[in-house]
């Protein structure tokens, strides 16, 4: 066998985030020197100063070709709202002007305008990440089958949607690194996107794609189905967890520099701490224990749910919805969509503000006011009603005024109160119910990273309600899981799942500091036969083989529920009579409790692993073959071996059934 492999010359993170997203990298050679030397993209511009992250929001043109991403894509979609509601508005004089003579230059300008392209014909899709977040009663939908639904109305592939997401954050590294090498000034070049061009580098970067540790396999293969999809190989690609990552980072910030906002005895060996990872779309919450190598070891399996920052938006739609009604909403969507737009843009940047040290002194009389809401007040009046007359029937006119016919003015203590305060009880009733558990009861130190960990009412909500735990916001924290992940894309993890991929033994596979020891979410099992006990299995199980009663369909458990999965320990082999002479097919089962049987309640297939022989022994008979299953790493491993030719291969555990 050749020489053990090395690792990757570069490293490059995509957090691909419910709200905003970007990248991070590193050189091997710099990381090195220094792990935390970690490059960001270069700023996202904006009408503003440019951002660390670009808002994940997607647009394609009326054909379904790519059109642009993030800040790009929200100032094109935003230009054509505005064109369209100007031609919605020319059109609404031009019928009431029909007898008078217009000015030339007047009705240049509405040619000009009607002649710019339709909103209504472009697909712009905005925070679409959290569609992958299945609870239990949607796992059964088919995530390749899986559609969105942009503005306009019009359904698109989700896989589509997310693999052209992935694709322009691809493309705009390599550039980024093809003009870094050509460049000889100190100063980073501008980043032009060309896409579809082989980057010299691509063969040496490892991608590591982040993911909610609290997503389900399906969604998880989902992703990384996207990212090939997008041009990235199988490979080359690292699925990592979105805390651990954050943990990771932590870990380093205390170790490396010493830093403050992350004390180094959080990581000294039987520490224990929590990582709670705030971000748009999930709250994710995990908690470790520190081992004597500075591993980690996962005390709980990771908790959490759809709780994060955009449930704040959507209350605040749910105020509007209660004030205007829905009807009146998407007329006033469809028709200005330009001034809806800028309502969602408002909100983005008003609700940064809430809680910060400058609001601190205001009176409760403080107010925020929202402009531009002339044609929403005209599609409310066709109900009859004004809107002073409408908050005053719902008991709201102390706390909202509706001023000049185009303002709302809110008492910005009541929009807290309405948008925030329900999200931020959730996410304390969620920690206040984990420290009632035992593993984690004795934990002190809370790291809180994620975009919505910035809140500062939630920070305070969080310290008031365990004034006895030490919560920590590092000063990386809303970038903490980017640059956690380029560090996992270093780890000795990282070079273990390649050696393994490349025929490596399993005993050669070493735990280090940079490791994680994680805990099963669930039992896993396959389905096998055994011999018929009449007063022990159900008839209708039986099944005869070579004149024998056999009972089917047994969960036969590989890994049990809260089992520590360790990478290069944690491996399960099973042998397999092969379905034909070419083909082998196992279902993989998973379960939230102790099952006797694969089709019980609560237990439900995941997968199927499905090897191919391409050629050994000659025999027509179906051959024996072995299967291990790693399940130490973020994804699970499946190695396939012909047992009569003990060729080994990487098989495939296909969840996207």
């Amino acid at each position: 066998m050749a020489e053990t492999p090395s690792p990757w010359p570069v490293v490059c993170a995509i957090d691909f985030g419910t709200t905003y997203s970007g990248y991070a990298y590193s050189m091997r050679t710099e990381y090195e020197r220094d792990p935390l030397k970690i490059e960001t993209n270069p700023p996202w511009t904006n009408d503003g100063p440019g951002t660390l992250k670009t808002p994940t929001c997607i647009l394609f043109d009326k054909l379904g070709d790519f059109h642009s991403f993030g800040y790009e894509a929200e100032r094109k979609y935003t230009t054509i709202a505005e064109n369209t509601q100007h031609n919605n508005e020319a059109d609404e004089d031009d019928e009431s002007d029909d007898d008078d003579d217009d000015d030339d230059s007047e009705k240049a300008t509405v040619q000009t305008v009607k002649e710019e392209d339709n909103v209504n014909d472009w697909l712009y899709f905005r925070r679409f990440k959290m569609k992958l977040f299945q609870d239990a009663s949607m796992r059964a939908l088919k995530l390749t089958k899986l559609k969105l639904t942009a503005e306009n109305g019009v359904k698109m592939p989700a896989l589509k949607i997310f693999s052209e997401a992935i694709k322009y954050l691809k493309h705009h590294f390599e550039n980024l690194l093809e003009n870094s090498m050509l460049s000889h000034d100190d100063s980073r070049p501008a980043v032009k996107v060309t896409e579809d061009r082989e980057s010299s580098w691509s063969s040496n970067i490892l991608w590591v794609l982040t993911v909610p540790a609290i997503w389900s396999d399906q969604a998880k293969q989902f992703m990384r189905e996207a990212a090939i999809q997008a041009g990235i190989k199988d490979e080359q690609l690292l699925l990592a967890l979105e805390p651990e990552c954050a943990a990771l980072l932590c870990k380093h910030l205390a170790l490396t520099k010493k830093a403050d906002e992350c004390n180094v005895r959080t990581f000294d060996p039987d520490s224990k701490f929590m990582v709670v990872d705030c971000g748009g779309g999930t709250v994710d919450v995990t908690a470790y224990v520190v081992n004597e190598n500075r591993s980690l070891r996962e005390l709980h399996c990771a908790t959490g749910g759809a709780v994060g920052g955009t449930n704040v938006d959507n209350l605040f739609f749910d105020l509007l919805d209660k004030i205007f009604g829905k009807t009146v909403l998407q007329i006033f969507q469809k028709n200005s969509p330009s001034d809806y737009q800028e309502i969602l843009k408002s909100f983005e940047i008003k609700k940064r503000s809430f809680g910060m040290e400058t609001n601190s002194t205001k009176s409760e009389k403080a107010k925020v006011t929202f402009s531009n809401l002339g044609d929403l007040f005209n599609a409310f009046a066709d109900t009859g009603k004004t809107v002073s007359q409408q908050l005053k029937e719902l008991g709201l006119n102390k706390k909202i005024n509706a001023t000049t016919k185009t303002k709302l003015r809110l008492d910005e203590s009541f929009l807290i109160g309405e948008v925030l305060e329900g999200p931020i009880e959730d996410i304390v009733k969620h920690l206040q119910d984990l420290f009632r558990t035992q593993n984690v009861s004795e934990i002190d130190t809370v790291l809180l990273v994620g975009g919505f960990s910035e809140c500062p009412l939630l920070q305070k909500a969080i310290k008031e309600a365990f004034p006895g735990k030490n919560v920590i916001n590092p000063r990386d924290g809303s970038v903490a899981v980017l640059k956690g992940a380029v560090l996992f894309g270093h780890s000795p993890e990282s070079l273990s799942k390649k050696m393994l991929e490349l025929g490596y033994p399993a005993q050669k596979l070493e735990l280090s500091s940079e490791s994680f020891i994680r805990k099963s979410r669930a039992f896993y099992g396959v389905a096998t036969d055994v011999l018929f006990d009449e007063e022990k299995h159900p008839p209708e199980n039986l099944v005869f083989k070579d004149g024998i009663m056999m009972c089917s369909d047994v969960f036969d458990c590989l890994i049990k529920k809260n089992q520590s999965l360790e990478v290069g320990k944690t491996v399960i082999e099973k042998t397999f009579r092969a379905s034909s002479s070419t083909l082998a097919n196992i279902e993989i089962y998973r379960s939230e409790e102790e099952v006797e049987y694969c089709h019980g309640d609560g237990c439900k297939r995941i997968g199927e692993i499905s090897a191919a022989y391409s050629g050994g022994a000659e025999s027509s008979d179906r051959r024996l073959f072995s299967v291990q299953l790693h399940f130490g790493f973020t994804e699970k491993i499946v190695i396939a071996k012909d047992l009569s030719t003990n060729k080994t291969w990487k098989a495939k555990l296909n969840c996207l059934l």
